[in-house]
């Protein structure tokens, strides 16, 4: 028991290592500004709840910290039920994928923690190679998807199988701890900030969902910066100890 417990304060001390006062403050004001509006557009309980935990999913797993998987497990199935009553059907079946990619994600990142503790976990950059091959296998996934959802008769097909397909990937390439990963989630942050505010134009609801789609890009945007920079200074490191 004393092990277990020890082994549980060590997994707290780790997670809450590392972090940087405006990284603290970025993360407390997101998720207030979203609850305040959200409160004040009366939007739903599950709106709040997927848009707070949507958010600090994305900002511990932008620090490489394991315990997002949690916030993760909480987000995913409350998104996929509101997706479904908003046609998107895509986005429904993205975030039952989601829920189950984060024990992957979980496994992945215990094993990539470097020594040094810093970084949360190794980051990892794709070959030129590597990029072209994903991009074509992003834009063939969006067709073939598009079709797909033409004939289920979803809502913005186009637009619902470009943020699958590129989300799927997107995925992938977080359980793998490459950089590229924030280039592919802040493509779909755009899409999504445009789809999410088609819905709130024409019914006045989910506003929680569209304030948490831009909070996304902002964090999008400026994790891609960190990640380049802290693999160019890891791998710099590694270079010179060798």
């Amino acid at each position: 028991m004393k092990n277990f417990i020890g082994k549980i304060a060590s997994f707290i001390a780790a997670e809450a290592s590392g972090w940087r006062s405006g990284e603290i403050a970025w993360f407390l004001s997101s998720e207030l500004v979203t609850l305040a509006l959200s409160l004040y557009w009366k939007d739903s309980p599950a709106g709040i709840i997927a848009a707070t935990t949507g958010i600090a999913y994305t900002v511990f797993a932008g620090k490489g910290k394991i315990s997002c998987s949690l916030f993760g497990a909480i987000n995913t199935p409350i998104y996929a039920y509101l997706a479904w009553k908003s046609g998107y059907y895509g986005d429904m079946a993205l975030n039952i994928y989601y829920f189950f990619m984060m024990s992957a994600l979980v496994s992945s990142w215990r094993r990539h923690r470097p020594s040094d503790g810093i970084y949360g976990i190794e980051r990892t950059r794709l070959s030129r190679r590597e990029r072209f091959l994903w991009t074509v296998a992003v834009t063939a996934g969006s067709l073939a998807l598009w079709q797909i959802l033409v004939a289920f008769d979803g809502s913005r097909p186009l637009c619902d199988a470009l943020t699958n397909t590129l989300s799927i990937a997107a995925m992938i390439l977080t359980v793998k701890r490459c950089v590229e990963q924030w280039a592919a989630w802040i493509a779909v942050d755009l899409i999504e900030v445009f789809m999410w505010f088609k819905v709130y134009g024409e019914s006045g609801t989910s506003v929680s969902l569209l304030i948490m789609w831009m909070m996304f890009l902002a964090n999008g945007i400026y994790l891609w910066r960190v990640w380049l920079r802290d693999a160019a200074r890891r791998e710099l490191s590694l270079s010179r100890s060798a």
